[in-house]
């Protein structure tokens, strides 16, 4: 007998048959693209943080930034390549794993 109740990524409920959404979908604190600018450009930001793809060389703890702080950022230049960093508020840094 094959399955016809709806089926998530890792668990089906035999007892779900349907879900109706209504109202009006929102996202908190929307992302506006180009709203932060540092040298390059960000890819999506808003007031509390944004993603940034650069193409400025990046040295950690020496290349200063005004991203929010908490954004994070790589870029192309061989300097910084293959690297993440994050938004300090004045600095971009290597980010630390807890």
């Amino acid at each position: 007998m094959s399955n016809t109740k709806a089926v998530g990524v890792a668990y089906a409920d035999p007892l779900f048959d349907s879900l109706t959404v209504t109202g009006a979908s929102v996202f908190n604190g929307g992302v506006i693209a180009n709203t932060v600018q540092t040298t390059g450009s960000s890819a999506a930001s808003n007031l509390t943080a944004g993603l940034y793809f650069l193409t400025t060389a990046i040295t950690a703890n020496s290349t200063t930034t005004s991203a929010p702080v908490g954004s994070l950022a790589t870029t192309t230049n061989a300097t910084g390549l293959g690297k993440l960093f994050i938004a300090d508020g004045t600095k971009w840094q290597y980010p630390v794993v807890a």
